[in-house]
């Protein structure tokens, strides 16, 4: 399905809001969560482990529900996820213990793997060169589910005690209504008996499956730098709180403030900026130049000594997220046919969670072992590897850059099976 008009814009708002409630829930707890664990009784590693559950649901189960809504459709698998994130969410509003905590973030975190579906969904409602400014719309709410995440952790809690998880309840809730009423089903369910081989392998966690499966060699690329460019940004979302109060000595609602207006940067970045830039520059020069300016903000981040330097800063790194990594998603997408993506696009954000949630850990250990500036000086040479490896393997990753012109007599490159499926699917032919 190829929408148009006003109904594409009605179906792409509906996504844009299933992403942003789903990042919501990520971040509404990084201004709170210690507080809010603590008051409950949690150690430093409990809190720790209540972030890790939702990531590590995401890691699971995201290739899971890809692989679903590749044989079910897009649509079904998306209203039942808003309806279990919703139950996360009015759960966690009632946890009067540790456990019940736990609970409720691995229950975000199972019901948030439909974050790959929703993007698979903007694959299949945009053409390849209309693909950047998709990912752009699911890239900015990322980025408003940053603002709203931590301004509703930062200022709803400080009126009464799970306010905020209420609000995002209903939120969610309302959202499921309107996708319920308005939102078409993106593709037809697969016919034909399933390969549950297919879904055995999506059980296999991503990390694991990218190092034991044989895949295309960029696709596995791919998925490795998905990893590690996230691995390099945690730092920023787990230890920014506690390095703000160690620097600034910043109340729960002054970082969740400054972190909402990172988000705003991001949001605006990806919805304003991306489909301009990408016309005029292209998706790989806008990778390139948003993995410099990550790098190169991260590490001026522990030398900032003011609040006007950290505000430069903090934009340097809000831009450079919000040009990369919608663009480098869609550049991904271009190596997968259309009858994988949900399941490639959940490898992709499982591949981001596992790092989100490795990265988070090593940064509270280099937090309490090294410094406290340590976390981001370890994440800028993270994002200056990411740079060096995509700069370095643009000919395995988008042989495009290489030769524009496949089609031309005498040479170009070679399209793999999955380019040669969708370029097919594209023009209306049936696919060999």
């Amino acid at each position: 399905m190829k929408a148009t008009g006003s109904r594409r814009r009605l179906v792409e708002g509906i996504i844009f809001a299933t992403i942003l409630i789903d990042f919501v829930g990520f971040s509404i707890l990084i201004p709170v969560l210690p507080g809010y664990g603590q008051q409950l009784g949690a150690s430093g590693l409990e809190i720790g482990l209540m972030l890790a559950l939702y990531s590590l649901g995401l890691v699971l189960f995201l290739p899971v529900w890809g692989w679903i809504s590749d044989r079910v459709g897009r649509r079904p698998v998306l209203l039942v996820c808003l309806l279990g994130t919703a139950a996360s969410f009015a759960l966690l509003s009632i946890a009067a213990t540790v456990h019940e905590i736990y609970v409720a973030r691995a229950l975000g975190g199972f019901f948030g793997a439909s974050i790959g579906t929703a993007q698979a969904y903007m694959t299949d409602i945009t053409d390849r060169d209309d693909r950047a400014r998709g990912m752009g719309i699911i890239g900015g709410a990322f980025g408003i589910g940053f603002v709203v995440g931590c301004a509703l952790g930062g200022g709803l809690e400080m009126l009464y005690p799970g306010l905020a998880f209420q609000a995002a309840a209903g939120i969610t809730l309302a959202n499921f209504v309107i996708a319920v009423a308005f939102l078409p089903e993106s593709r037809p369910p697969t016919r034909g008996t399933p390969d549950w081989r297919l879904l055995g392998r999506s059980l296999i966690p991503a990390p694991l499956l990218v190092l034991v499966t044989a895949q295309d060699n960029g696709r596995r690329l791919f998925l490795l730098l998905f990893f590690l460019v996230y691995l390099s940004f945690a730092s920023l979302e787990a230890m920014f709180a506690l390095w703000a109060v160690f620097r600034f000595d910043w109340s729960a609602l002054e970082v969740g403030l400054f972190l909402s207006m990172l988000g705003v940067i991001m949001g605006a970045t990806q919805l304003g900026l991306i489909g301009p830039l990408t016309r005029r520059l292209g998706e790989v020069t806008l990778v390139l130049a948003g993995l410099a300016i990550m790098a190169a903000g991260l590490a001026l981040l522990p030398f900032a000594g003011n609040l006007a330097a950290l505000i430069l800063v903090g934009c340097a790194i809000a831009i450079g997220n919000g040009i990369s990594f919608p663009t480098f998603t869609s550049l991904f997408t271009k190596v997968c046919s259309a009858e994988e993506a949900g399941e490639a696009l959940g490898q992709s954000q499982a591949m981001a969670q596992t790092g989100r949630t490795l990265g988070a850990l090593g940064a509270g250990w280099a937090f309490k072992s090294l410094s406290a500036g340590a976390p981001f000086l370890l994440s800028a040479l993270g994002m200056a590897l990411s740079l060096a490896i995509f700069g370095a393997s643009l000919r395995l990753l988008v042989p495009e850059t290489v030769q524009p012109n496949p089609s031309a007599a005498g040479g170009g490159w070679p399209p793999t099976a999955a380019r040669r499926y969708r370029a097919a699917r594209e023009d209306g032919e049936e696919p060999e």
